[in-house]
């Protein structure tokens, strides 16, 4: 069991928003997040401070703990084959630009894809993690020997031109690590076997420097900012994930539950 495994459990829960009271939770996120901090939508739609669309029906949904503070940090869903209309699009499909070349749909697939969707962290989260550093590194230079804070990267980028050494990224755990380990958790509870995802370039660079790389499938479109469509297959990632970058692995497949070496 690696470092990263252990502190992703002493961390963070997983919890799925699978009451009203705790999809409630996870569409304030989504306002907090999409709304007002990154003003992708009117918050002016949304006055109750909810923000709902059309696809929460037929999707499911889980939240991001953080167990230091008990407060939810992140929220992130999947978007379900629609039951009562197998061929019904789903949004990437009617929102960004597929390229035919990289990618085309066969019914037999269809019916065992999702879409990730809503894959977002609490910015006040990441400041909140800056200020417990920072009190760390003060407590650490007064002599104080208290360490059992779990350490938490929120961008192993970031870490990296800070001058840490190059495999910093395998050691330590990023937050969107645990997002992706709600994605394959609920996609294992639903027999879900291939992603979509429109995804930021730059998030799609920090989820894939952890090894977890989805391939694009089209170029980059304005929706919701700058998103790329990506498709790809939940044991594939998986499998190229075990061999970059196991800790990773252990994190998000929770040391191999989720996941079947074909």
């Amino acid at each position: 069991m690696s470092e990263t495994y252990d502190i992703f459990k002493r961390a963070f829960n997983l919890i799925e928003a699978d009451t009203s009271e705790l999809r409630r939770i996870a569409y304030q996120l989504r306002f907090q997040v999409f709304c007002l901090h990154y003003q992708y939508l009117p918050a002016s739609n949304y006055p109750d401070g909810l923000e709902i669309d059309e696809y929460d029906e037929r999707s499911v949904h889980m939240l991001i703990q953080f167990i230091p503070t008990g407060k939810f940090v992140g929220t992130v869903r999947l978007i379900l084959p629609d039951q009562s209309n197998p061929e019904s699009l789903f949004p990437i499909e009617l929102n960004t630009q597929i390229d035919p070349a990289l990618f085309s749909f066969n019914v037999a697939t269809r019916k065992y894809t999702a879409e990730i969707s809503r894959f977002l962290i609490s910015p006040d989260f990441d400041r909140r993690k800056r200020d417990r550093r920072r009190s760390t590194e003060q407590s650490q230079s007064a002599g104080s020997t208290n360490t059992t804070q779990p350490t938490v990267n929120h961008n192993p980028v970031k870490e990296r031109r800070k001058g840490e050494r190059r495999n910093s990224d395998r050691r330590c755990l990023s937050v969107y690590m645990v997002l992706m380990a709600a994605v394959v958790r609920m996609s294992a509870a639903n027999d879900i076997k291939y992603w979509f995802s429109a995804m930021d370039p730059a998030l799609n660079r920090l989820v894939g420097f952890s090894g977890m790389r989805i391939d694009p499938i089209g170029p980059v479109v304005n929706y919701h900012g700058l998103r790329q469509p990506h498709f790809g297959e939940m044991n594939d990632v998986l499998s190229r994930l075990y061999k970059r970058n196991h800790g990773a692995w252990e994190v998000i497949t929770d040391l191999g539950k989720y996941w079947q070496e074909e």
